[in-house]
């Protein structure tokens, strides 16, 4: 986590994996940053419903020394906020004017969050991984699984053996077949997708790479992974998370899938060429 920009990140990336006393802690410091910089850490811990001594765990737990440290955190993330217009949950009362500035701001948090944390993240060596890897299979269940589909298509025009594989039992089938120079690519916004950990399970056993597209850095599909790529989609109602986790997880198949294209610039350019060219019968 020592790269995580922000301490609303670290809070996002590590919520599920909190004990419930840390995720009183965690909710009163997103929601109530202003009161967590101006208060002593009784009044924080008194706030939240929790001990002092919780209060200093969960800001180890999030990588920092104690509760001064994530109070210079909180205030250097509040230095480099934009002003900009907050508009909120999406309530079944907003007419369709205020959906489309809702729903376009949680797809720009969302986005922008996840700049800064496939920013902090090894993303050359996802790249190479990629470009070394005999066959590469996508793993991803619900909105999860548009992801893999997309990505299938994308890998498959500049010439990569992609399959996207988005059912559990084909998942568990091929995951016995992998071998040393295959790689999964799991994408999974909770990281916690019960079907999904066998498969991976099973891949690692076999000598499978694995890289991790998720949202949560400290659950089981994120800790089976060799590599993993943070996005950011904080949970809304009417499915606002999952349709900006998808978001999030096509960026981060688009840079993957730009990382290997320009790298490869000639290969890639032939291979978009015959598909192109290919792809141009089918209209008229």
């Amino acid at each position: 986590m020592e790269n995580i920009p922000s301490v609303e990140l670290r809070i996002e990336g590590m919520y599920d994996s909190f004990k419930p006393s840390e995720k009183k802690v965690a909710d009163y410091v997103l929601e109530k940053q202003g009161d967590v910089l101006k208060n002593s850490i009784s009044r924080v811990a008194e706030n939240a419903g929790v001990s002092e001594a919780t209060v200093v765990k969960f800001c180890q737990t999030l990588g920092y020394s104690g509760f001064q440290e994530l109070r210079i955190r909180l205030a250097q993330g509040e230095k480099e906020k934009e002003v900009e217009e907050i508009y909120g949950e999406i309530e079944a009362s907003d007419n369709i004017s205020t959906i489309i500035n809702k729903i376009f701001q949680i797809y720009d948090q969302s986005l922008q969050n996840t700049r800064k944390l496939l920013a902090s993240a090894d993303i050359s060596t996802c790249v190479q991984k990629i470009k070394k890897a005999r066959r590469l299979f996508f793993f991803g269940f619900g909105a999860s699984a548009i992801v893999a589909y997309d990505a299938e298509q994308k890998f498959q025009r500049i010439d990569c053996m992609a399959r996207a594989i988005v059912e559990g039992h084909a998942q568990l089938t091929q995951a016995s077949l992998l071998k040393r120079g295959d790689l999964v690519i799991a994408i999974s916004h909770s990281g916690r997708t019960v079907d999904l950990i066998p498969a991976l399970e099973l891949a690692r056993e076999n000598g499978a790479g694995i890289i991790a597209i998720t949202s949560n850095y400290k659950s089981p599909v994120a800790n089976l992974a060799d590599e993993a790529l943070l996005i950011s989609s904080r949970e809304t109602p009417f499915r606002g998370s999952a349709l900006a986790s998808r978001m999030a997880q096509l960026a981060a198949i688009d840079l993957l899938f730009l990382g290997v294209a320009t790298s490869e610039y000639e290969k890639t350019q032939k291979a978009l060429s015959k598909t192109r060219i290919a792809l141009s019968r089918t209209k008229t």
